[in-house]
């Protein structure tokens, strides 16, 4: 009679949510068919069956907040009969009192094994799999959050063209935009792109209620109250050119045929200078600092239930077009809850990057136990003095945040200083 119990999914898990049951008490169950789905600080999976047999008695119900370790609930073999459990019970998910000290040592065991193997993640920004439907339901309409919808055939076509999808009109079912209003897309001219006003996200209807708090947003909470109350911060700001780097990413893009970010760039950067100063590739401890000795570059990442880092481990020994590849399959994963542990944790210094929604400059709270987290603002065209001679240069603002009990003001300068060598000398990205 194996328990299925709350598994621990991070070094920083201690209890995760029963979302909801795909299964009732007295269902037939198979070994690897997806019984419920939980949602932890991270991510959002499906536990599965590791046995044939039937689903006994269900101790969480759908909502309840579960410790890691607790029952969720057992399955039963040929001619079981299932005991029931007190809910109330000292157990962390109501496991009752007077049970044997043999499921203690099992259910510490199948900790480590964790139940089942990760299921089918839940993409956050669709509708959830109802696997309680019979199979031949309709799926729902879903919300496209304000984006056009579009056949991947028209995508296709539209990067080859260089067209951008938001500026065409779809003639599909519920506008959706086909390959036929890509060929007959006129783009507007320079006079009519001028004189068009920017467009502004949708309205959104208002009401008064109340959201509650998923996995996620405690543990964002927690962590930003560790860090902005324990961690001393202060902020070094550089204003770097960027002129060359530009150039050389479309150079790149052209010749190697990827397609790669000004981040990815940065990540690169970022990663090569932290050989050349160890201390703020560090941690802070009661007893001790470590440096260490590998670079792992957590990049915060927006997901519609808040932020996470997912982390580019090794970073200054991976290419750009390495960076990117990585970045681009990373970031989908969070957005789509499907990241692993290993993924997001153990990150040795993190980026945030606001450029893309035209953030000049900000500030960034540190991603503990990193002792800097680096913030990157918008690239822009800018006036400047080069031998006296006013010339237009593109440049672009960093922020680092340092904990000061690691970093003092003159090495994070120096950091800085080092960093500038490698983003307005770019080649040494490259050779």
């Amino acid at each position: 009679m194996p328990d299925i119990i709350m598994p621990k999914m991070g070094d920083a898990m201690t209890e995760g949510k029963v979302v909801r049951w795909y299964k009732k008490s007295g269902d037939a169950v198979k070994k690897g068919e997806p019984v419920l789905e939980i949602e932890t600080d991270k991510v959002n999976l499906d536990l599965e069956a590791e046995a044939d047999g039937t689903l006994g008695d269900v101790v969480a119900e759908a909502g309840q907040m579960v410790e890691v370790g607790g029952v969720l609930a057992t399955i039963l073999g040929a001619g079981e009969k299932a005991t029931p459990r007190r809910r109330d019970a000292a157990g962390p998910a109501g496991e009752d009192a007077s049970a044997p000290s043999r499921r203690a040592i099992d259910k510490k065991d199948s900790i480590k094994k964790s139940t089942g193997e990760y299921g089918e993640a839940i993409d956050m920004k669709a509708p959830r799999i109802d696997r309680t439907a019979p199979a031949s339901s309709a799926p729902a309409p879903q919300d496209d959050g304000g984006r056009k919808r579009s056949s991947p055939l028209a995508r296709k076509m539209a990067r080859e063209m260089g067209v951008s999808i938001e500026q065409v009109q779809g003639s599909g079912p519920g506008g959706r935009i086909v390959a036929n209003d890509i060929k007959s897309f006129k783009p507007a001219t320079p006079a009519q792109q001028k004189a068009k006003a920017p467009s502004l996200p949708p309205i959104q209807k208002l009401e008064t209620k109340e959201i509650p708090l998923t996995a996620m947003r405690r543990t964002i909470a927690k962590r930003l109250a560790e860090s902005t109350g324990p961690i001393p911060h202060f902020y070094l700001t550089a204003d770097y050119d960027v002129t060359n780097l530009l150039a050389l990413r479309e150079q790149l893009n052209e010749i190697e045929g990827i397609k790669t970010s000004v981040n990815d760039f940065i990540v690169r950067a970022t990663a090569l200078a932290l050989r050349h100063h160890p201390n703020v590739n560090a941690s802070w401890g009661d007893e001790a600092m470590t440096l260490h000795g590998e670079i792992h570059i957590g990049i915060a990442v927006s997901t519609p239930e808040g932020l996470i880092t997912p982390v580019v481990r090794n970073a200054d020994q991976k290419s750009v077009a390495e960076i990117s590849n990585e970045v681009r399959s990373l970031a989908d994963k969070a957005k789509n809850r499907k990241l692993t542990p290993n993924d997001y944790q153990h990150s040795t210094f993190t980026i945030s990057n606001l450029g893309a929604w035209g953030i000049e400059q900000f500030t960034a709270i540190i991603n503990p136990p990193n002792v800097a987290i680096l913030a990157i603002g918008a690239a822009s065209a800018q006036p400047v003095v080069i031998d006296r001679q006013v010339v237009i240069r593109d440049r672009m603002k960093v922020t680092m945040s340092c904990d000061h009990r690691v970093v003092d003001g003159a090495l994070g300068a120096e950091y800085l200083r080092t960093l500038r060598s490698y983003i307005e000398q770019p080649m040494r990205l490259v050779l």
